[in-house]
């Protein structure tokens, strides 16, 4: 786009020089100068060494390049270190969970199909709460509710887990688990870190783009009454 809007110009300065009788103004000399010798697009070369080159493009590249590492390499190595860390967590909790739950036979008092008006949790499939009963591995027994499929009758066995304090709970985190975790936990932190990354380009870019305009501005009225006094 830079070459293409100069050497428009440079051929209106080129056409008004032959208007003058061939006559040049010493802008309209130097601005030719430049566009006869202008090198490719700043894609297509080295940006350091592009002769339009400014601060703010050296900036603007270099900050581009650190949000290109982020994404790329920053990004994946937090998912991992994130991942990583929430499987020991939860290995850590499995432990744990499995030294203070016990598993025990219970028996169902209700049909399931009666009691799933109350509802079934949807994360563990088509299951529904219903009262049981169990006798403990202290031969303690107990009441409550338990989650079964929903068609369990009345009367039939099911495995339930207690905590330490005798109350009905979930089983012990399984490998199945612990792997689901880990990795939900390290996809969302490269996504979040990804992203955030690719927030920080725009705006950096954007910022560029101000600064640039900002210049263009500048300079052009710092030239432009030389340039239209020249041909008044």
């Amino acid at each position: 786009m830079a070459r293409g809007t100069a050497c428009r110009i440079g051929g209106e300065a080129a056409r008004r020089v032959a208007a003058s009788g061939g006559r040049e103004h010493p802008g309209e000399e130097a601005l030719r100068r430049v566009v006869g010798t202008m090198p490719a697009p700043v894609w297509r070369q080295d940006w350091r060494d592009h002769p339009l080159r400014r601060p703010v493009d050296v900036v603007e590249a270099w900050a581009l390049l650190a949000v290109g590492a982020a994404i790329w390499v920053g990004a994946p190595v937090a998912g991992l270190a994130a991942g990583w860390s929430m499987q020991s967590h939860d290995r850590a909790v499995a432990v744990e969970q499995a030294a203070t739950r016990d598993r025990v036979d219970a028996v169902v008092l209700e049909n399931a199909a009666d009691a799933a008006s109350s509802g079934y949790d949807e994360g563990r499939g088509i299951k529904v709460h219903v009262k049981v009963r169990w006798v403990d591995g202290d031969g303690q027994r107990g009441q409550g509710k338990a989650l079964v499929r929903a068609d369990t009758k009345r009367g039939e066995h099911t495995q339930i887990w207690l905590d330490e304090k005798g109350r009905v709970t979930t089983p012990p985190l399984n490998g199945t688990d612990i792997w689901l975790g880990s990795a939900t936990i390290g996809a969302s932190a490269t996504a979040l870190a990804a992203g955030t990354a690719a927030v920080v380009g725009i705006g950096v870019r954007r910022v560029a783009d101000r600064r640039r305009a900002a210049q263009w501005e500048y300079e052009w009225r710092r030239m432009g009454p030389d340039w239209t006094r020249g041909h008044a």
